[in-house]
């Protein structure tokens, strides 16, 4: 068989399928995937402003802007905004508006919305730590440094076609 670009993305798809398959079962029944992965991005985002606030002796907002997470996660604001309207009616997370400026909307997880983020987080990583006794010491480092290689590899081509992009539009500038 000829490996190329497509057998990859199956591959992965299989893998994301099997694993994402087993942990939505088990926790996310009424989540999906990437209301998950907003909830995390979420919890990411707060505790890095925690750190940063806390390090530098700021006041800590109370969550973290919509359009923050719009950059954050490269989705636009309606559609983030969407997402968290539906983790709301969850009770996953809340919309605290500001004191100062009740344009101003921060978001931010409830107690509900941590412990979810918290059990599939060790859902995850228990199912992964499974996979690679199963695979083996020598087959997990090897995979995970292959991994590491397609990772740089789509650096590159990233940049290759943001450069290109900006070609292009230098092109179109002087024409």
């Amino acid at each position: 068989m000829n490996f190329n670009g497509h057998e990859l993305f199956k591959a992965f798809h299989r893998i994301k399928k099997s694993s994402m398959g087993r942990i939505h079962k088990e926790f996310m029944q009424d989540l999906k995937p990437h209301e998950f992965f907003m909830l995390k991005t979420l919890k990411k985002m707060y505790d890095e402003e925690q750190n940063t606030a806390l390090n530098n002796k700021l006041p800590l907002a109370p969550g973290v802007k919509i359009s923050q997470l719009s950059r954050e996660t490269a989705i636009s604001m309606p559609g983030v905004s969407q997402t968290i309207s539906t983790l709301e009616k969850h009770g996953y997370v809340q919309r605290i508006a500001s004191s100062k400026d009740r344009r101003l909307v921060y978001v931010n997880l409830t107690d509900a919305g941590r412990q979810l983020e918290t059990d599939v987080s060790k859902s995850c990583f228990q199912i992964y730590d499974e996979a690679a006794t199963l695979l083996g010491e020598e087959d997990t480092r090897a995979l995970v440094l292959l991994l590491d290689k397609l990772t740089v590899a789509f650096d590159q081509i990233d940049r290759k076609q943001g450069d290109q992009n900006q070609n292009e539009k230098a092109e179109r500038k002087t024409t």
